[in-house]
Order: structure tokens, then sequence, then C-alpha cells
């Protein structure tokens, strides 16, 4: 194929056409399947956090892989069954004191009453059932929800079965025995890497909600609980959760109690603050598996952005991934 303009001659050979033509329908393809790409890079970033306590279990205890896999999941699920259950019912009530003390326009007086009680479940749909949109709505989104959420655990966990043999994926492309073990390294970097990160911030995220908590309730705080969860949510926010999850807590302390409330929250928050910089992140996060602050906030902001409060959640996880690939590269070029 030849243009011609003036005194210049373009060509384009046909190879160039079918690659581009065929780049383009790839990354159509990939633009399609979004949503499983999503859930595998979950299930991937679930099998980092966990597989250490599988890989414990099978070569100490020398259970077979299936079994180490089962008895993690079941005590990582059992786990957080019983801390919702021991969250939910104070939670809902407090949220509900919440409501009744500040008036939120929008929200009905049966709202606003509501209290927590698994024996008035039933009620609570009656009362819902006149509006079958929302039943409906809500029923389709709960099941949807589950099915995701299911899927990701099967999908981890086949993804932890495979574990030793992911790098070996890449003689797909090639079966050049240096690329393969430099895929293993990835995938053992990467995993140390990824899986140290969301571990140290989940312990991060405890810690600081925990801690947060049992200083809000010493102080006699109103709402101390969803304070406290805003905090270790926040968490993920370096430097900058810590103060946005103290401005709620300020306010609602000299609401709720006066100058002398507030001045002693913005003291605790401070030390909790001290404590999580001094003590804890140092401790839990490492050198190798650390990301820095202003790394963070921008990374989170750019996933925002692009991608809502879920684009948020795995914008970190993205930039690690990224960040050991350009490590790979670098020293594939530069050694």
């Amino acid at each position: 194929m030849q243009w011609t303009r003036s005194a210049h001659t373009v060509s384009i050979s046909p190879s160039i056409v079918v690659t581009t033509l065929a780049s383009l329908i790839g990354l159509y393809l990939l633009f399609q399947i979004r949503f499983i790409i999503l859930l595998v890079f979950l299930a991937f970033i679930i099998m980092t956090a966990l597989h250490p306590a599988v890989s414990g279990l099978h070569r100490r205890l020398k259970l077979p892989r299936v079994v180490a896999i089962l008895a993690v999941y079941a005590v990582v699920i059992g786990s957080i069954a019983v801390l919702l259950s021991l969250i939910i019912p104070p939670l809902v009530n407090q949220l509900g004191k919440l409501v009744n003390t500040f008036d939120i326009p929008g929200l009905t007086d049966q709202v606003r009453q509501l209290k927590f009680n698994l024996s008035d479940v039933t009620v609570i749909f009656e009362q819902l059932s006149s509006r079958f949109g929302f039943v409906y709505s809500l029923i389709a989104s709960t099941f949807s929800g589950l099915i995701t959420v299911f899927t990701l655990i099967v999908l981890s966990v086949y993804i932890m079965l495979d574990r030793p043999h992911l790098h070996k994926k890449i003689s797909w492309f090639t079966r050049d025995k240096k690329a393969i073990k430099l895929a293993e390294q990835f995938v053992d970097d990467l995993e140390y890497q990824l899986g140290g990160w969301v571990r140290g911030q989940l312990v991060l995220m405890f810690s600081i909600g925990l801690v947060t908590y049992l200083g809000l309730t010493l102080l006699s705080m109103p709402f101390a609980l969803p304070l406290a969860i805003l905090a270790g949510l926040l968490e993920i926010l370096p430097n900058i959760g810590p103060t946005i999850a103290a401005l709620p807590a300020v306010i609602f302390a000299f609401i709720t109690g006066g100058p002398v409330l507030a001045g002693a929250v913005v003291v605790l928050y401070l030390i909790v603050q001290q404590f999580e910089n001094s003590l804890l992140v140092p401790k839990v996060m490492h050198d190798n598996v650390d990301v820095n602050p202003l790394v963070s906030i921008v990374t989170i902001l750019i996933g925002l952005q692009l991608g809502g409060v879920l684009g948020a959640v795995i914008s970190i996880p993205v930039y690690i991934v990224a960040r050991q690939l350009y490590s790979v590269w670098y020293r594939q070029h530069h050694s």
C-alpha cells in the first residue's frame, strides 16, 4: 500500500496493518472481559496474602496442599464471620442513635428509630415489601454480590493450588529456560511485596481501628464504633487518612460534650497517629513492601478518578505489580 503526496512516498506494509488491527481487536476484547480480569487480579491478591500461611502448614505440619488451603480459608472466613457478628449489631444501633441525634434530611422517622435486633428482621422486610422494586433490587444486588464473592474465593483457591507452577505458564510464549527462571523470580518477588503490603495494611487498619475504639470508649465518646471503623478504613491513606478521620470525631465530640471532650479527642487522635508512625508502621511495614506515602496518595486518587471506590482499592496493588515489572525490565537491561 502506497500513498503519494508531492515528492514523498509513504509505504505501509500489510504486516503493520494486520498487527494494528489485531492489537485493536485485542484491546477491545480485554475491555469486554474487564470484570473477569478484575476478579482474577483480586483472586491473585488474596492468594499472595494467604499463601505464606498455606506454605507453612504444608511444610511444617506435612498437610496435603488442598487440606492446608481449606484450613486457612476456614480460619479466615470464620474470623470474618465472628468479627462481623460482634461489630454489626452495635454498629447499627449506634448509627441509629447518630441519625436520631442529628437531623439528616431525607430520612423518615421510621428509619431514624430503627433498632437492630435479629428477631425484627421479618418486620423490617414487611415494612420494605410495600416497595417491591426496592426489595427486588436489594435481593438481586445481594445475590449478585454473593455469587461474585463465591467466584472470587473459588478462583483464589485454584490459583493457590497452582501457585508452585504459576511461573511455568510463560511456557505458552517461550521455552527459554532463562525466561522461565526470570518468571519464577518475578512471581516470588511479587508475592512477597504484594502479599506483604496487603497483610501489613490489614494489620494497620485493624490496629488503628481497635486503638481508636478503646480510646474513644474510655473518653465516653458517643458513636465510638463507627468513628473507629472510619479511622481504620482511612488508614489506607497515609498521613491524610488519620486527619480526615479525626475531623468528624472532633465535631461530634464538640456537639455532644463541648470543648473539653473535643480537646480530649484531638489529643487522643494525635497520640494514635504518633503510635502509628513511631511503632506500628516501622514494625509492620518493611522497606521492601512499603509504598511511599506520596505515591500512595497520588495512586489512590488516580484509581478513584478512573474506577471509583473499587479503583481506589486496587490502585496500590496495581502500582506494586507495575513497579515489579519495571524492576524486572531494569535488571534485564542493566545487568
